[in-house]
């Protein structure tokens, strides 16, 4: 079974206790990572690698916590791990077929960094894919081709967490966005993520403790609309070239689906 790290803040003991016994009675044994928790940090801390400015608006301290737990997560598994390894946030729901998946990591590709293994989103929302690279028992793995947030299940390589490490310098987006989001990661074409699809896991939790401290949207601020103008603008703007893609190159827009 893949070796796995679950990220969890100290105060959700009811988050480790759903997701242990979820893991753990599908043979899957996790470590437990420990989240930094926003409210606790000391804002030099939080923002030694973040800018608070960027194209999504301003990153809010529980996002700003939320990409310094992945980090030092990734700084962990590339001085000690060899292998692949699966990283959970502790709201995450892995499916019956998932378990089976990852009861060995030889299909993994040698040359991944990291593999988004989760379904994110609303119904209505579709993912842009490559043609498929590999079929695994009824799973293929795509390179992911349009935004496609969430951090709540994926795979990363010891060579993909050195390469994390070394590029999170003035991050400007949250780690999702920074990671799987090609309209505003200044590393996405390096990175190269993968797809796995159908996915094999979905976050199932809506008690966040990171939505709590971003700003509300309103309509009679300024800078609010401005800035909504400015996140619309970075999600069009690589549309000509996804629509090239979708027309001439044989990609795909799919609705991303979590297996049986």
């Amino acid at each position: 079974m893949i070796k796995c790290f679950v990220i969890n803040l100290d105060h959700r003991k009811d988050r480790l206790k759903r997701i242990r016994k979820h893991l753990n009675s599908n043979g899957l044994y996790f470590t437990r990572f420990q989240a930094v928790n926003a409210l606790e940090t000391n804002s030099k801390t939080l923002t030694k690698n973040i800018v608070k400015y960027g194209p999504l608006g301003k990153i809010s301290i529980g996002d700003m916590a939320c990409f310094q737990s992945h980090l030092m997560l990734w700084k962990k598994i590339y001085k000690t791990e060899k292998k692949p390894v699966l990283v959970l946030e502790d709201d995450a729901c892995i499916s019956k077929r998932g378990f089976e998946l990852l009861r060995n990591t030889n299909w993994i590709p040698k040359n991944a960094k990291i593999i988004k293994c989760e379904k994110f989103g609303n119904k209505r929302h579709r993912v842009l894919l490559s043609p498929k690279l590999k079929s695994i028992d009824g799973f293929h793995l795509h390179y992911l081709m349009s935004k496609h947030s969430g951090t709540g299940g994926y795979i990363i390589t010891p060579n993909g967490a050195k390469y994390l490490v070394e590029k999170s310098i003035d991050v400007d987006v949250p780690v999702d966005h920074f990671l799987f989001n090609p309209n505003n990661s200044r590393i996405f074409k390096d990175l190269m993520p993968l797809q796995l699809y159908p996915a094999i896991c979905e976050q199932v939790d809506n008690s966040s403790d990171i939505h709590i401290h971003r700003e509300d949207f309103s309509y009679l601020s300024l800078s609010d609309i401005l800035r909504e103008f400015k996140r619309g603008y970075y999600e069009v703007k690589l549309l000509p070239k996804q629509l090239f893609q979708f027309l001439f190159m044989k990609y795909r827009l799919r609705k991303i689906k979590v297996s049986e």
